[in-house]
């Protein structure tokens, strides 16, 4: 039972962050498409799949029983291939409010064009909505200010509200609106770590050390001079002592052997005690260790300490194309496996040491979306990029080409790397 409860809690926290990062990298998407004012259709927590949620200004928020991860659909992302009948498919739907599967494509011999299809892309868009209930799909307009959701209603101008509902999808957007909404995902996941990390710095702050002595080293010269832990050095040779680092550099102009007078505070008492000096590895050894204090670290060192953590993880995933450190990036990285174990004894250890954990694979998790193949954001970007530069549009056939080696190459490299993790966490060799 024991064993099953663990089990338990290794899953849970490792679905909890990564839910939790892949939220964060899809409001970014959603952020940067509402601000240019496009359509959101959906923002859930979870898999594609049956939702439950509300609704608010046009966009559905909710869950899914599938809850790994998460996806904001933006109205035209995806099936949204332009189609010359879609005014005459909307205003004829509006017609009749609500049209089922059947009626759709007794319609299309009436009308002389595939209905569905370009229903199917208006649906992409947002513009109308399909559904299905006890097996049978049907299209519907959706609700407006005096209208219900698949009322027949008159639309006067349907080609003026194809063009009005264009605006709102991310194919009509600019260039370089799509390409910021494609890299605002990394970008939040960016911030989140810089965030969690500058934060977590600042609270946790660092241990310095003292000139109060934590120990004293057995056989030592301290310890036949009669030093004990507490004691605070005052002076070396007459030399005043206010820091540990003033301390050492005034051991670093001495030799082993030499014989020194120290002197200590001792409850408010002076104590003197003459010391000749050992030898340690060619150095002067005194035999005594600091104790630390905590001291806070500045907004200005934790925010630049967190910005060259990103960096740090940008080197490893290059270092992944080069053949030479391939193996070693490889051996160190985990897999949902592995991070599930260490979210959950992160989780043991407290909300920070989750929160700053999740952070961690945040940037991970977002610099490699930035890799230049598609599906990652990355490969999306450059498509956009070149089809910018050359005005023309890159065959589907080359896209998904290209998609399914990265694909293919991902899915190995995931294999791999959780049979590692296998070993390592479960089997534990």
């Amino acid at each position: 039972m024991e064993t099953i409860l663990e089990g338990l809690k290794i899953a849970f926290f490792g679905v909890i962050m990564f839910s939790l990062i892949v939220t964060i990298h899809e409001a970014g998407h959603f952020t940067a498409a509402r601000l240019f004012g496009l359509r959101v259709k959906e923002f859930m927590i979870g898999l594609p799949g049956p939702n439950i949620g509300f609704t608010f200004k046009g966009t559905k928020f909710g869950v899914t029983p599938l809850l790994l991860g998460g996806y904001a659909l933006i109205a035209g992302e995806s099936g949204s291939k332009e189609n010359p009948n879609l005014a005459s498919a909307y205003g004829y739907l509006a017609n009749h409010g609500t049209l089922t599967e059947d009626e759709v494509r007794a319609a299309s011999q009436e009308l002389g064009y595939d209905l569905e299809e370009a229903l199917d892309v208006l649906d992409a868009w947002g513009t109308v909505k399909r559904s299905k209930r006890k097996g049978v799909s049907s299209y519907a307009v959706p609700a407006m200010s005096t209208v219900l959701e698949g009322q027949a209603r008159t639309v006067d101008d349907p080609v003026a509200h194809i063009a009005a509902e264009r605006k709102l999808t991310f194919n009509a957007a600019p260039w370089y609106q799509r390409v910021i909404i494609l890299a605002a995902g990394v970008l939040f996941n960016l911030i989140f770590a810089i965030v969690v990390f500058t934060g977590a710095m600042m609270i946790l702050g660092t241990q310095a050390p003292t000139h109060t002595l934590a120990s004293v080293v057995e056989d030592s010269p301290a310890a036949h001079a009669g030093f004990e832990p507490g004691d605070t050095l005052v002076s070396l040779e007459g030399e005043p002592i206010e820091s540990w680092e003033g301390f050492t550099l005034l051991m670093n102009g001495y030799e082993p052997g030499d014989e020194v007078t120290v002197i200590v505070d001792r409850d408010g008492a002076e104590v003197s005690g003459n010391v000749r000096l050992a030898n340690n590895e060619g150095q002067a050894f005194f035999g005594v260790s600091p104790t630390g204090e905590k001291v806070s670290i500045p907004f200005g060192e934790a925010f630049t300490t967190s910005i060259g953590f990103i960096g740090l993880v940008a080197e490893a995933i290059i270092q992944l194309f080069n053949p030479a450190t391939f193996g070693d990036v490889v051996s160190q990285s985990s897999s949902v496996i592995g991070v599930s174990f260490l979210a959950k004894d992160a989780a043991d250890a407290g909300f920070l040491p989750f929160i700053v954990l999740t952070a961690a694979l945040s940037i991970s998790i977002g610099l490699m979306n930035l890799l230049p193949f598609p599906p990652l954001d990355g490969g999306r970007i450059v498509v956009e990029t070149i089809e910018r530069i050359t005005r023309k549009s890159i065959p589907l056939r080359a896209i998904n080409t290209v998609t399914l080696i990265a694909i293919a190459l991902l899915i190995a490299l995931f294999i791999y790397v959780t049979g590692q993790d296998i070993q390592r966490y479960i089997l534990g060799s």
